[in-house]
């Protein structure tokens, strides 16, 4: 992770706590038990004290950030005060926007520029709780979905591709523009091969040619609705050539690799890269030669 934030960057992160209210099947950073939000206060009150006042990004993660209490507040307080600018990326399971007082709360605090992600799983209740190992989640997600939509924030929801929901991409796509028309941005993700992800890799792995048709359908339902769309985490070679304008540079550049196969791609530079922490990669990476 990052040791200090860099001016005009996107890897500028603060990891608040690893404490979750989901047990995510995927989750690259498996939640702990134990409240360590005191533990990363430290590191992150430098990184904001330290920080050029012309940066203009700052994503706040977990874990599930709502679980700080009140130093997640803090921490917006102060980068809104020495980066005025900034923009706020809060990457949040959503789960504690359906409490309608936290909502309130949340309300008066965030003062600045701010943009929220959130994960949406399926638009099946059943199959969205299984990979977010918490019952209700979905309905709980989808309240604070609203909460949040009704006071105008602006939210980005996240698909992670998975076996689990990749045959419903289409079917995602058009429950969230008949329920969620109000979101910003549909983030599609490929996989970080790690922590739970790589402990249920045979149970969640699902390589791109088998999803592509359903993620080009999915992308064309949302662009035809005006719903901005972009695909994260799945490289250049693994996608038809008309999703690439909807492929995203995602992949904070601490943790960005290429293999050696890479290194004659013509699209390197355009190209997302890979996971250097990922411990599989699809056996379907090849070089782009133009």
């Amino acid at each position: 992770m990052t040791d200090k934030f860099i001016k005009g960057s996107n890897n500028n992160i603060i990891y608040v706590t690893s404490c979750c209210t989901n047990r995510c099947i995927m989750c690259c950073q498996p939640p702990l038990d134990e409240d360590d939000s005191t533990y990363h206060y430290k590191r992150n009150i430098n990184l904001i004290d330290t920080a050029d006042p012309e940066t203009d990004y700052v994503c706040i993660t977990g874990g599930e950030p709502t679980l700080s209490g009140d130093l997640l507040f803090d921490y917006m307080h102060r980068i809104w005060d020495k980066m005025p600018n900034s923009s706020i990326h809060l990457l949040t399971n959503g789960r504690s926007f359906a409490n309608a007082n936290y909502v309130e709360k949340f309300t008066k605090e965030a003062n600045g520029k701010l943009f929220v992600g959130i994960p949406l799983h399926s638009d099946n209740y059943a199959d969205h709780d299984v990979i977010a190992g918490a019952k209700g989640s979905f309905y709980a997600t989808l309240k604070g979905l609203h909460n949040l939509g009704i006071l105008g924030f602006e939210i980005e929801l996240r698909v992670i591709i998975l076996k689990q929901n990749y045959k419903r991409l289409d079917k995602i796509a058009e429950f969230i523009t008949r329920n969620l028309p109000f979101v910003a941005q549909v983030s599609f993700m490929g996989l970080e091969v790690i922590g739970y992800a790589e402990k249920n890799y045979s149970k969640v792995w699902m390589d791109s040619e088998c999803f592509t048709i359903n993620l080009a359908r999915a992308i064309d339902i949302l662009d035809n609705s005006h719903i901005q769309t972009r695909i994260f985490n799945i490289p250049h070679c693994l996608l038809p050539t008309a999703l690439w304008p909807f492929a995203c540079k995602s992949i904070s550049e601490w943790k960005k690799t290429n293999l050696g196969i890479c290194s004659n791609c013509s699209m390197i530079d355009e190209c997302c890269g890979l996971f250097s922490t990922s411990k599989r990669y699809s056996a379907n990476l090849k070089p782009i030669i133009r």
